[in-house]
This record gives structure tokens, sequence and C-alpha cells, in this order.
């Protein structure tokens, strides 16, 4: 007596919304989105998403009517534009624990695409790669930083029962700022900048749009090659960069020029998801006070981006990146810092990671099918 239903009108978006809120508990590490931008980003009327690209949501419900599960399935037609691969995706997948229903939910998903023309099934994303991806499959004890995922275990035998399979795997890597080898990453740094052309300046944040050129041309040329990299746009970029601009720290906002040209760029952020938590995703009068009051507690940092263009890779530069975070946040309220996410392949970043001290957290995966 399972239905499946095409999201059509607002009752029946916010029953997608907020049907997280039946799998997930009060005391589970799970944070909740902020529920009247997630209503907002999910709308077709209203969604940044929906300007360029298509999706459908999909609900499922039981005999008596309630949800048990949902799923979209994405047509991002920037990715099809740059690899013309045929790949669709699937995302904000949520079930309870009945491979029957998560079944369902992922045909429904796999024939809207099938009918978009696509090839393959790709997920989770929500909505890209540049947002919320992947499964976690590994350490379930900690909640998810800011802009990561964090879902139940079982999960994973759901997705794989419906003949999902890992394509790529995104790790995290956190070391507390007092175990960081600096005298390792300087080290590194000084080989790579021996002839002193390499500087590191923070990003005046007083003229961030002058410095979103900075950051948008540095982002789609260093992360060109990475595997399912998509750029993001000018006006993308700039909007979330006037969305975090309130918590990013002007010492972990870092700019790297070599010979007076921009060719790296390291950004990293309190994570504010422990704030948003304690709010429990709403910003009303009593809400916000919750999130002030708890972003005063914040000791992690969230490493988001960092990227140096392919030519000056070698001079040291994300070393100098790391270091250079770590000495100005000794002594601060931050004791920690999460390096996520990064492709499991790349070895390079993982090895100078490691040997500074940090160790890998968590494992997110990314599936894939033939439709």
């Amino acid at each position: 007596m399972l239905r499946i239903e095409t999201i059509q009108n607002r009752a029946q978006l916010r029953d997608f919304v907020r049907f997280p809120l039946r799998i997930y508990s009060g005391d589970s590490p799970w944070v909740p989105p902020v529920w009247r931008e997630e209503m907002m980003r999910l709308d077709r009327a209203r969604g940044p998403f929906f300007e360029h690209s298509e999706a459908a949501l999909f609900l499922a419900r039981d005999a008596v009517g309630d949800p048990v599960g949902r799923i979209a399935a994405i047509r991002f037609n920037r990715h099809l534009e740059v690899y013309g691969d045929g790949v669709g995706f699937f995302g904000f997948f949520e079930c309870v624990d009945d491979e029957s229903v998560a079944g369902r939910l992922f045909a429904a998903a796999a024939q809207w695409l099938r009918g978009q023309g696509l090839k393959r099934m790709r997920g989770p994303t929500s909505f890209t790669i540049n947002e919320e991806i992947g499964l976690l499959i590994e350490n379930f004890d900690e909640p998810p930083t800011l802009l990561t995922t964090w879902n139940p275990p079982y999960y994973q035998q759901l997705v794989e029962s419906a003949g999902l399979a890992k394509v790529e795997d995104l790790l995290a890597r956190e070391v507390a700022f007092s175990d960081m080898d600096l005298r390792y990453l300087e080290r590194l740094a000084r080989a790579g900048a021996r002839n002193g052309q390499v500087t590191i300046r923070q990003a005046n944040l007083a003229k961030l749009e002058t410095e979103i050129e900075i950051l948008v041309k540095i982002y789609a040329e260093a992360w060109s090659e990475n595997w399912g990299a998509v750029p993001f746009s000018r006006d993308e970029f700039l909007k979330m960069a006037y969305e975090l601009k309130p918590f990013l720290l002007p010492e972990c906002t870092l700019i790297a020029e070599y010979d007076g040209e921009a060719v790296g760029i390291c950004v990293a952020l309190p994570d504010i998801n422990v704030a948003v938590k304690a709010c429990g995703g709403r910003f009303g009068p009593l809400g916000l006070l919750r999130f002030m009051i708890a972003r005063r507690h914040i000791d992690l940092i969230r490493g988001v981006v960092v990227g140096v263009l392919k030519e000056h890779r070698n001079k040291g530069i994300d070393s100098a990146f790391g270091a250079r975070t770590a000495k100005e946040l000794q002594g601060t309220r931050y004791k920690r810092i999460e390096f996520s996410w990064m492709l499991e392949s790349n070895l390079r970043v993982h090895r100078v990671l490691e040997n500074s001290g940090a160790k890998i957290t968590k494992r997110w995966r990314v599936y894939e099918r033939d439709l």
C-alpha cells in the first residue's frame, strides 16, 4: 500500500522538507537545515538551482498517508555541459529502515532521469557537487560540520540494495592545532618559496566583490581536473560569500600570490553547524538567541577550500596556508580544524596532511548505477 507522489504544491513540499524530523531524534548528531531557507531552496519558483537545471521531488507515503521516505531526481545541466556523460543525480534521500520503500524511491528517481534522456544515476548530491554530497559510511558518532552530511548507518544498505555501487569516496581529516607539526609545514613552504616570490595575504573582506573575481578564477582552474568538478558561476560564488560573510575570519581567508599574481586561495570557517543545531534551524527571537550563545562555544574550524593553480603546486603554497592558519588561531577559542572533503584519490594532499598530524575521521561515499 505504498504510494509515491511527485511534489507539486506547497503542502507536499512542506512534508518533503520536514520529513527528516521523523528519522532523526533530538539527541542525534544530525544537524537540521535552516528550515525557511530549505523551503526556498527546494521551491521550483524560488530556488536558484531551478534557474539553470531541473529536478523532481518524490515522497513515499504508507497506507495511512504518513511520509516514510523521500528522494530527488536531479538533472544538473552544467555537469552535462562540462562532461557530456549522460549522468543524472539523486539527492535529499531520507528513508525509514525498509528496503522496499527505498527501492520504490530509487525506481521513481531512475524513471524520471531516463525520461530526461540520461544514462546513469549518481549521488547523493543535494543539489550539486558544490553543495552537500556523499553518504556517510564511517564515524557516526560525530556531528556533521558546516556543509557536510550525516545519516544513519543503515542508509548504506538501503542504497546498495537498490543496485548502486561505489564510484568515489570523500574523506575528512582532523587535527588539533596544538598537535600540528608546524615545522614540517613551514619546511615545505620555505623549500617551495625559496626564491621569495610567494606571498600570502588576507583577503580584503571589505572589498568582497573584488576578491570574488580571484576566488572564482582560481576555484575554476584549480579544480578543473578533479573528479566531477563543475565550476561555480560568479553569481553563485558571490551569493555564498555574502551568506557566509558574517562568519568569515580574515586570518582564515587567504590568497597566495606569486610575483604579484594570485595563484592560490584558502578559506576556513568556524563550524556554525554547532549553532544551527542549538537553535533547531529556526531563527525566531528565541532561536536567534540560542544561535548567538552557542556560537561563542564553537571550537572547530572547517577548512572548506584550498586551491592552487596547477603550475604553482610545487611551491609549498598549501603548506604555507596550513601553517599560517594554525599560527593565527593558536591561543584562540578554536582548538581543532577539519579538512573536508578531499577525494580519496588525492594522494598528494593526503600525504601532506598526514605528515602534519591530521588523521582521517570521516568517509562519505558517492554511488552510481546504470539507468
